[in-house]
């Protein structure tokens, strides 16, 4: 499949009409090869391993005692490899309906994150779509037909771990909606409380390090996500 699309790609690049427009295209066809490549890597060098552990976590989103909609998170292991699949649902109504549907997906090797993507829709709209890739010992941006080089150190967290276990000794994790680090905050035992942007934070409650809660706060709304039986 993956040499058919290069075949295909380079195809369009030899006939293409508007010459004008080579450079861009050809900018744009790498960085979409790379990227297919690299997903493409990573999953089929694991495809024959067996899947040692699975779990799945729902979590339902509460507003003013109303459920808005759903969080369902899936973590799958194997011998050396950590895979976190996010997909929710929320329809919530402020002076008009709001629906937001999003996917994200994770890949940890050895416990270190080398690739993760989001993928966000506000009414039909897309708001958010990015890959992070981890190339030759550096984490590369992909976003909007370009390529950015983040300066982070090896990611052994990001933001959707902390639905599965507590950071008792973590103090930063990544954060792919916003495309850097953030600071957790310890509150007070089991309790962290994490700060995306002024007015907006997350607090996560763990009882014998498993999540119990999270309390969402923003300037608009805040909600309570709570886990249910999946």
């Amino acid at each position: 499949m993956i040499p058919a699309l290069i075949l295909y790609l380079i195809r369009r690049m030899k006939y293409g009409t508007d010459t004008s427009l080579d450079l861009s295209k050809f900018r744009e066809m790498v960085l979409k090869i790379k990227s297919i490549l690299f997903f493409f890597i990573i999953s089929t060098s694991f495809a024959y391993n067996t899947i040692n552990t699975g779990e799945t976590i729902t979590y339902k989103i509460v507003k003013k005692n109303t459920t808005i909609g759903f969080i369902k998170i899936e973590k799958q292991v194997t011998s050396n490899v950590t895979t976190y699949i996010l997909k929710s649902n929320v329809e919530v109504n402020f002076l008009v309906n709001v629906s937001v549907l999003c996917d994200e997906k994770s890949i940890y090797k050895n416990d270190i994150l080398v690739y993760s993507s989001v993928y966000r829709k506000v009414n039909g709209k897309v708001k958010a779509n990015h890959k992070l890739l981890r190339e030759s010992g550096r984490y590369a941006l992909l976003y909007e037909n370009k390529k950015k080089l983040l300066e982070l150190d090896e990611l052994t967290q990001n933001l959707v771990t902390l639905y599965f276990e507590e950071p008792k000794t973590i103090r930063k994790v990544y954060c792919d909606n916003l495309k850097q680090e953030i600071v957790i905050t310890p509150l007070n035992e089991g309790c962290y409380r994490v700060d995306f942007e002024k007015g907006k934070y997350n607090v996560f409650h763990y009882r014998n390090g498993e999540c119990v809660k999270i309390d969402a706060v923003s300037k608009l709304f805040n909600v309570t996500l709570i886990p249910v039986s999946s």
